[in-house]
């Protein structure tokens, strides 16, 4: 149950709730199932949180520390994450329609056998994150450090891919068509060979497809 005194401190003052949580730091926030739409916590150390079923649609939690924060069931449409820790954060069953995680840092995070609906993740870090089987049509993903991240299954239809650190990124039986990889880096054949695309998937100038009929290809390196 939530604890009335954290709510009150919470919604009074950061700066006082960044003080109180420095001086108390074995303390774990309990604040589920609590009104918070439309809250501003910007900067707000919300470490080990828990935020089980809280309303949070709209909120601005722009650069919190929400490490191993808990978000279960939690309302998080059109919530601003941008440039947060969310280390370790778990999102159980959480709305993130909507949701900005511009710049946030979000390795290893698991997202699988998710629907993700208008979600930003253009400049995070989601390095080794699980994306495995969830649906990520038209998502933004510019800039996004995707090293080592887990596509396999994933349907990720019109989502922009731009930019985006591609290396060792698993892309096994992912549904590419109209995705944009431009500009993508460290983007293998292999990787694409791998994948599903179609004729308005936009891969980077330095690998070339080559149409053997409307749904065979053979991707090469443009380069050699």
């Amino acid at each position: 149950m939530a604890n009335r005194e954290h709510i009150a401190l919470l919604k009074s003052s950061i700066p006082r709730w960044n003080v109180w949580r420095k001086s108390n730091p074995h303390i774990e926030p309990d604040l589920d199932r609590v009104d918070f739409n439309g809250i501003k916590l910007r900067k707000a150390d919300l470490r080990k949180a828990n935020f089980s079923m809280a309303l949070l649609n709209g909120a601005n939690l722009q650069g919190s520390d929400l490490t191993k924060a808990f978000f279960a069931g939690s309302d998080l449409r059109n919530a601003n994450l941008n440039e947060t820790d969310c280390s370790g954060m778990k999102l159980n069953g959480a709305d993130l329609d909507g949701c900005s995680f511009k710049k946030a840092l979000l390795r290893k995070m698991d997202f699988s056998n998710l629907v993700l609906r208008d979600v930003n993740f253009s400049e995070a870090d989601l390095r080794r994150a699980d994306f495995r089987k969830s649906n990520l049509e038209n998502l933004n993903f510019f800039k996004a450090d995707l090293r080592k991240t887990l596509f396999t299954d994933a349907n990720l239809t019109g989502a922009y891919l731009s930019s985006a650190w591609m290396q060792d990124t698993d892309l096994q039986w992912a549904n590419l068509s109209k995705t944009v990889l431009r500009y993508s880096i460290n983007l293998t054949t292999d990787q694409i060979q791998s994948a599903k695309i179609d004729r308005q998937t936009k891969v980077p100038q330095y690998l070339k497809i080559h149409w053997i009929s409307e749904t065979d290809y053979r991707c090469e390196d443009n380069n050699k």
